[in-house]
């Protein structure tokens, strides 16, 4: 089947020598293969380099094909793609370009005044969630709009003026009035209005009205104080973050609680000669958290018997006070504790000197997220992405130093992954491209279908049933006729007035 495929697309598009009759044998089979046409339509909309009049083509499809929705969903559109994908005929695909995140603000600009409520709600929702800034006149529509549940996700819309958005908190739908009633509106809104709020029918709006005239008391700093505080969460906040004194410190120290003991190792207002006294706690989450204490010096880290816990652990706020301090940067890369070096690479500006440290170092996830700021070296990059398991592994390809001259020298690798590496070596060849377009790794072949450099007639024979016709047709050195008679053998009618 494959072999009768390949050579249909090859006779079809006169890639390979063929009578006239076997040409049109060949596009009338072609012709009768709508799931075919169904893969090569997917391709050509993601295709970089389709022109314009693709996109129109393809937009007047009713239906349009799965594989168009799902590029719709999640991929970042082109403003052809935009115009035509908000103003389609069915709202169940205008509600999933309104799911897309990367939808531009003109996009759902239109969408949130769409005929359909469901795709109306889907918009200012989306616009709310992700900060999407509006035109103001547009913003205020929806904010006095007939549907309470829009006008109640337009509180929160950038750009909405002040006196519309407290105006909200008078709404005649307790949700709305609700949502409006916060820490912000709260001391704006007139005298009445509060008072209307703290008596009024509904919980949902009562509530939002304590909350909003709530105010946080300051943490118990004295002994005394921590002993009256009633509230758990803020003792234990104290114990965490407060000034304490010297005698509320001791108590916390020496406190049955683990995590009251806890806190006072991570609080930097506890003494470094107190907090060492927990060095030998029985409780190995408080020994860690000692571990990672700013004012201990090496030796007192490595004396503490702590183990550090699985997965990934973020950098403790007084490393990241210090990424912008060479020297301290390469102090801290010269730990004995793992976590303050993996800490180390999240710095945005690394001395070389460290990060050829970082790269050499003894723990593989020092070394791998090192791989995860720009600064990793070729190297390094090329040999996490041969071997990390994890699911991010793909987008070690994409740093700045990956891709390099010299990775064509994997193209006989026996790791797939190195083999997919060649594919980014900015000088391999046409050749090559063409080698690795036969491998034996669906991912590897795939990626070579969708190189550029990758020659015509190859290309043209993935565009077979049993190849990679998806993947072909988003190849963008496919050349823009051969993507009009693709869809010409879909039936896809060409726009008036199209060359």
């Amino acid at each position: 089947m494959a072999e009768k495929d390949d050579q249909l697309t090859q006779v079809a598009f006169g890639v390979s020598d063929a009578t006239e009759a076997a040409r049109d044998q060949a596009l009338r089979l072609l012709e009768a293969d709508p799931i075919l046409h169904a893969e090569w339509i997917a391709g050509l909309v993601t295709n970089r380099s389709a022109p314009d009049e693709i996109l129109r083509r393809v937009f007047t499809l009713d239906p349009l094909p799965d594989g168009v929705r799902r590029w719709l969903r999640f991929s970042q559109l082109p403003p052809t793609a935009v115009r035509a994908a908000v103003t389609y005929t069915d709202p169940e695909v205008r509600k999933d370009v309104a799911r897309n995140e990367l939808l531009p603000a003109d996009g759902l600009a239109v969408l949130t005044e769409d005929p359909d409520p469901e795709v109306r709600w889907f918009s200012v929702m989306m616009a709310r969630e992700y900060n999407v800034r509006l035109p103001t006149e547009l913003t205020v529509r929806l904010a006095t709009s007939s549907e309470a549940r829009i006008r109640m996700h337009a509180i929160e819309l950038p750009g909405l003026p002040d006196e519309i958005r407290l105006s909200l908190a008078e709404d005649p739908h307790p949700r709305v009035r609700a949502h409006a009633i916060d820490s912000w509106s709260w001391p704006r809104v007139r005298p009445e209005v509060r008072a209307a709020a703290e008596a009024d029918s509904d919980p949902r709006v009562r509530e939002a009205a304590e909350r909003a005239a709530h105010i946080d008391l300051p943490l118990p700093t004295t002994l005394a104080d921590f002993l009256a505080e009633p509230d758990e969460r803020r003792r234990d906040d104290a114990a965490h973050r407060a000034p304490v004194d010297s005698d509320l410190a001791v108590h916390l120290v020496a406190h049955d609680d683990s995590s009251l003991r806890r806190g006072a190792v991570w609080n930097p207002h506890v003494p470094t000669a107190l907090a060492l006294t927990l060095a030998a706690d029985p409780e190995p989450s408080i020994r860690f958290a000692l571990s990672l204490r700013a004012d201990i010096s090496e030796e007192q880290r490595s004396a503490i018997d702590y183990t550090v816990p699985e997965g990934r652990y973020g950098a403790p706020a007084w490393v990241q006070e210090r990424f912008g301090d060479p020297d301290a940067l390469r102090e801290i890369s010269a730990s004995s504790h793992v976590l303050l070096r993996r800490a180390v690479t999240c710095a945005p500006d690394l001395p070389a000197d460290v990060i050829e440290r970082l790269a050499t170092d003894e723990d593989y996830f020092v070394r791998l997220m090192l791989c995860e700021n720009d600064h990793a070296p070729h190297e390094l990059l090329v040999e996490m992405y041969a071997d990390w398991k994890g699911l991010s592994w793909g987008m070690l390809a994409g740093r700045r130093n990956f891709a390099r001259p010299g990775l064509a020298r994997f193209a006989d690798a026996p790791n797939c992954r190195l083999r997919l590496a060649a594919l980014s070596d900015p000088q391999a060849t046409p050749e090559l491209v063409e080698r690795l377009s036969h491998d034996p790794d669906d991912i590897v072949r795939s990626r070579a279908a969708a190189d550029p450099r990758l020659p015509h007639a190859r290309l043209v024979e993935l565009l077979g049933r049993d190849r990679m016709p998806g993947t072909a047709a988003g190849n963008p050195a496919l050349p823009a006729p051969l993507m009009h008679q693709l869809l010409d053998i879909a039936g896809i009618k060409r726009c008036v007035g199209a060359e």
